[in-house]
């Protein structure tokens, strides 16, 4: 068991550093262009933008916010605690 929220912050980091190189592009997660796959995998990273800390690589923010901005959905970031 992780001793604090530290190890787990830094591993949930190195992991977004992996997501990002299998991120399509600022757009969509894959060359097929926007799907399901897109709503699903911005759902679960919309939720860790609640956590102060968590660092999004400029391919991946950018990825974020422009399904923020498509789907009118805001991200948590300014009330990440």
């Amino acid at each position: 068991m992780a001793k604090g929220p530290v190890p787990l912050l830094e591993d949930s980091n190195a992991k977004l550093i992996k997501l990002d190189d299998k991120i399509f592009c600022e757009h969509y997660c894959t060359t097929g262009g926007f799907s399901m796959g897109d709503i699903d995998l911005w759902a679960c990273l919309c939720s860790i933008t609640i956590i102060s800390g968590v660092q999004l690589s400029t391919k991946l923010r950018g990825y974020m916010d422009n399904l923020s901005e498509l789907g009118n959905v805001p991200l948590y970031n300014d009330m990440a605690l």
